[in-house]
């Protein structure tokens, strides 16, 4: 079986090509009798008559001298009569079993590249003529036309006899190549340090040659940092130094690797690095999770988002840090085996929280800075790691004037609720001043009289504006001393009443006026003059 899968095209082509030989040949030897221009004649002992050959087959000898040569038939001309004899045949034959044994042994010969045919080129080599083919030619299709008349290294691929008995030879350039390849492959070992030239950039890795041999370096075997993009880093042509980590024979394969030149950066790093280390380090890369710091070449660590401050809420990282910023971290875990590094922020001072029921206890009034303004209330950081969330109901009080706030604004508050299970803190900025009702506590008292407009009517009952944040309750049966179907037939939104406070419920914050009391002691009064001035009353007439 050949190995060539081409091997019947190249057949073809060769039969079609190459020229026919005689194949009727006797070896003998001879005696040069004379030599003219043209011809030159033998004594040949056993043969009947002289043996002629061609002189310039025989210019190295001379008259006298004994030499080999090929009989190749008779010539019966009525004017000569001689034997055809060849000394080039012999040379022919001669050369044709050095390419035999170049064959068998693997051998590189030089050829001459006659011309271009179909399907490759015409050689001759130690004057025999074979086909290369252009598969195994090596040679760019663009210079196929220039290398006609060249000098070439080649070896033998194939050697066959055609139907009338004629050798029929291939030859091959890529089998030097693979040669090469071969014998530089046998001399390396693993381990070894090569100087290898990359041929191709690709995502997963880089393909490189090393001399006739071609290589890979895995991208996990570039570096000991993560690399994400390799054309950031190499391109066609560099020259890198490599060290072989795997051979494989049955593919000539190699496999190498740049990193394994430099020690391993965390078997480094964990001689001087432990848990609880505090380190500098280089933030790389921000991600929604968290955030990637460098605390060495090839030594890269995660700081989660939970690990940058005390508070535990989502945090947006950009508010803290940004790529190539120098930090201070410290180590919550290392394993260099496992190539992992947990690292935080926030442990680099004491949790505030550890004393949060001394500090921020419900109450207490004060002060922090708002970092964050949502639609249903606020944030603020009363110092790193600790915030504080105030619901816009407790700005102020109601019937007071809304306030906005803005990131950066200094603030006041009461805390009205502290978690420490979970670290979180509820304030109240109106908290911070008396309500409307205590307000309004310190303003009215049980029998005062009062004139107030009237908020709203109802079926049951009046509404009337104490003060901000504060209305009085006037029901429907003390709206009058005198019966009132319809309250709205009377009065108006807007009107001034005058009305007395006859109840204040506390727990309920609640204050209930009369207008009826204030008309019945008013219709009292009036009757008292009456009767102190004429002895009688309105009520008695």
């Amino acid at each position: 079986m050949h190995n060539n899968e081409n091997y019947d095209e190249f057949k073809t082509l060769l039969e079609d090509y190459l020229p026919e030989e005689n194949t009727n040949k006797v070896r003998v030897k001879g005696k040069i009798d004379q030599k003219d221009r043209t011809y030159s004649y033998l004594d040949v002992p056993g043969q009947p008559t002289t043996v002629r050959v061609k002189t310039e087959e025989l210019e190295n000898y001379e008259v006298g001298d004994e030499v080999e040569i090929l009989l190749l038939g008779q010539n019966d001309s009525e004017e000569d009569n001689f034997i055809i004899g060849s000394r080039k045949r012999i040379d022919m034959e001669d050369n044709l079993k050095e390419i035999q044994d170049a064959f068998k042994n693997k051998e590189v010969l030089k050829g001459k590249i006659l011309r271009k045919v179909k399907g490759g080129y015409i050689l001759s080599v130690l004057s025999h003529q074979g086909f290369l083919p252009n598969s195994l030619s090596e040679i760019p299709m663009k210079d196929g036309d220039k290398m006609v008349g060249k000098e070439v290294n080649v070896m033998v691929k194939d050697m066959q006899k055609d139907k009338r008995g004629g050798d029929k030879i291939t030859f091959s350039r890529k089998e030097i190549t693979v040669q090469k390849q071969q014998e530089e492959f046998d001399e390396l070992a693993v381990g070894d340090v090569v100087d290898a030239e990359i041929t191709d950039v690709l995502d997963f890795g880089l393909s490189v040659k090393i001399r006739h041999l071609r290589g890979f370096i895995h991208i996990s075997e570039v570096s000991w940092k993560k690399l994400d993009k390799l054309t950031d880093h190499f391109k066609k042509k560099d020259t890198v130094k490599a060290k072989i980590i795997v051979l494989e024979p049955e593919k000539t394969n190699i496999k190498l690797s740049i990193k394994a030149l430099t020690r391993n950066p965390w078997e480094v790093v964990a001689e001087t690095v432990g848990v609880d280390s505090e380190v500098k380090g280089k933030v790389t890369k921000l991600l929604p999770y968290g955030a990637f710091v460098e605390i060495a070449d090839g030594v890269e660590g995660l700081v989660h988002m939970s690990d940058f401050a005390w508070n535990k809420k989502r945090v947006n990282l950009g508010d803290y840090i940004k790529v190539g910023d120098e930090i201070q971290v410290r180590v919550l875990e290392f394993n260099p085996e496992s190539r992992r590094l947990k690292l935080g922020i926030k442990q680099l001072c004491e949790n505030p929280w550890d004393t949060a029921e001394e500090r921020y206890a419900v109450g207490k009034a004060l002060k922090a800075k708002v970092v964050e303004v949502k639609d249903f209330g606020l944030f603020a950081e009363i110092e790193p790691g600790v915030d504080v969330f105030i619901h816009n109901s407790d700005y102020n009080w109601q019937g007071e004037e809304n306030k906005k706030f803005s990131v950066g604004d200094e603030i006041e508050f009461k805390v009205i609720e502290l978690n420490t299970d979970e670290n979180k803190i509820k304030g109240s900025i109106k908290a911070m001043t008396k309500s409307p009702w205590e307000r309004a506590m310190e303003s009215y008292k049980l029998g005062q009289t009062v004139e107030k407009k009237i908020k709203n009517i109802l079926d049951f009952g009046m509404f009337v504006s104490l003060c901000d944040g504060v209305d009085g309750f006037i029901p429907a049966q003390l709206a009058s001393k005198d019966f009132i179907k319809n309250l709205k037939d009377r009065f108006a939104v807007g009107d001034v009443v005058k009305a007395q406070i006859v109840e204040i419920d506390k727990e309920k914050e609640r204050i209930k006026l009369s207008i009826k009391k204030i008309e019945l002691e008013e219709e009292k009064r009036e009757n008292q003059e009456l009767l102190n001035k004429y002895g009688t009353s309105s009520t008695n007439e």
